[in-house]
């Protein structure tokens, strides 16, 4: 591990002091091995490798170190790890996870509020489509699946954790949960807020092109997403809505290659995707489809609640309301193709100008590859818009009502975060050295992300004078 110069966090450790973790520790923190609460005063971080610790050593720890707004870290969670902390904080991660991150934000102002990050060591290849196809080739070979061996390969970016690193992202990034103020309801409503990250990288290589031989391209993905979990107290047996908003990023980062005969691999197909496990169906969901260059998130979900006034809590009706925040997406499409009925909720972000992904997609380039080059036959290769080869957020919300038949059968709702992404790259005959006009595709989806909330338990407030 490299070296820092950022200040480093103290940490107390529970665990074998012979492990690598501890060892990558010492050089970027200040760990101290003694165990009990005595050293978590000063220490900014608990860190627990449970699968050398075991839970009666470590489990009295967990709630004074969140509830003094210490970073938490579960090293290889196990089933004990997993049911103490969601005893706690009211949701349950069954992810394999090589570490589970937390932390409580005190500046929130509800009494329930805690982000969460999950981490991969090594995670496995995720599923993807690995494709090429001929532009001026023979007909029979202009789309056909790529090969074991095909000219992309991918593979999960597995070195070592930089722990500064993501200790410091992680702080930062609980600092505050995504979402404005106005899903912060007035004193008396009850609430609760929990925030799930999740990171993914790979390497795209691509051998078989002339221009592109030896080289490859790391791209990076992910999102944050919040979930504000609301009891309707205004109503005697009470309904729950959770509101969800989602900020994710997709980034190519430096493209493999930029030469006049080849170019990529552009990203040009983004969609975020979440569903629930009780078929609840979606109350509202925004942005809305558009070819706006700044589409708007804009989100409104009345609540039957009650609210202190002089003392007495009155039922009355509050909107929560995310937005109206817009975003940039010059060049790019929207389609909103979430299911109201089904409960899920869908956004497809695509390259529209000067290539449209949806209307010429790549396994018929054999029909539009001309398209994509100047200067006729052996023409250097056109570019895409700036938001194809750069850092590309988007932002997203929806909203759920469970009923209080439903809850009151099964507390737990389960939430599903799944991304999908697109890259593609394209060469003229010179840059592919055979001769032919060239596309190749890759298609990536991250492991599924799940978050198990108790809205019960999530929205609980026991000061709360409006229960």
């Amino acid at each position: 591990m490299q070296p820092t110069t950022r200040t480093k966090p103290k940490i107390l450790f529970a665990g074998t002091t012979t492990g690598q973790d501890f060892n990558a520790l010492k050089d970027v923190a200040e760990v101290s091995v003694k165990q009990g609460a005595d050293d978590l005063g000063i220490a900014e971080v608990l860190w627990i490798d449970c699968a050398t610790t075991k839970p009666e050593q470590y489990a009295p720890l967990l709630r004074l170190a969140l509830d003094e707004g210490k970073q938490l870290v579960l090293r290889h969670p196990d089933d004990p790890a997993r049911k103490a902390l969601s005893d706690i904080v009211g949701c349950e991660l069954k992810d394999p996870a090589a570490a589970l991150m937390v932390i409580r934000d005190l500046q929130a102002t509800t009494p329930s509020a805690y982000a969460i990050t999950v981490l991969e060591d090594a995670p496995g290849l995720p599923p993807g489509e690995l494709t090429q196809s001929g532009g001026d080739a023979d007909p029979t070979s202009r789309s056909s699946a790529a090969p074991r061996g095909s000219p992309v390969a991918h593979e999960s970016m597995g070195e070592p954790q930089d722990w500064a690193t993501l200790l410091d992202a992680h702080r930062t990034r609980s600092a505050r949960s995504v979402g404005g103020a106005g899903l912060i309801p007035p004193q008396g409503v009850m609430y609760g807020i929990r925030t799930l990250t999740g990171s993914f990288g790979n390497r795209l290589t691509q051998s078989n092109w002339s221009e592109t031989r030896g080289k490859s391209q790391d791209i990076e993905y992910g999102f944050t997403s919040s979930f504000y979990v609301y009891r309707e107290n205004g109503k005697s047996s009470a309904d729950y809505v959770v509101i969800r908003v989602q900020q994710a990023t997709f980034s190519p980062r430096s493209l493999m290659v930029r030469a006049d005969n080849a170019k990529g691999y552009w990203q040009f197909d983004l969609q975020a995707q979440c569903t629930n496990n009780r078929n609840a169906s979606l109350l509202s969901t925004s942005p809305d489809t558009t070819n706006s260059a700044s589409p708007i998130t804009d989100l409104s979900a009345p609540l039957h609640v009650k609210v202190l006034q002089d003392g007495s809590c009155l039922p009355t009706y509050w909107s929560a309301r995310h937005g109206p925040v817009a975003r940039a997406q010059e060049g790019w499409g929207l389609s909103n193709q979430s299911g109201i009925g089904s409960g899920t909720a869908l956004w497809r972000y695509f390259h529209r100008e000067q290539w449209n992904s949806i209307n010429d997609p790549p396994n018929e380039f054999g029909r539009w590859w001309s398209n994509m080059y100047d200067g006729g036959y052996g023409g250097r290769v056109k570019n895409l818009n700036t938001l194809a080869g750069s850092s590309f957020t988007v932002e997203n919300v929806c909203a759920w009502r469970f009923s209080a038949s439903m809850i009151n059968s099964n507390r737990n709702v389960t939430f599903t975060e799944i991304l999908r992404y697109k890259l593609a790259a394209f060469a003229n005959p010179k840059g592919t050295g055979n001769g032919h006009h060239q596309i190749s595709w890759y298609n990536l989806e991250n492991s599924p992300r799940t978050l198990t909330l108790d809205v019960v338990a999530v929205s609980e407030d026991v000061t709360s004078p409006c229960k």
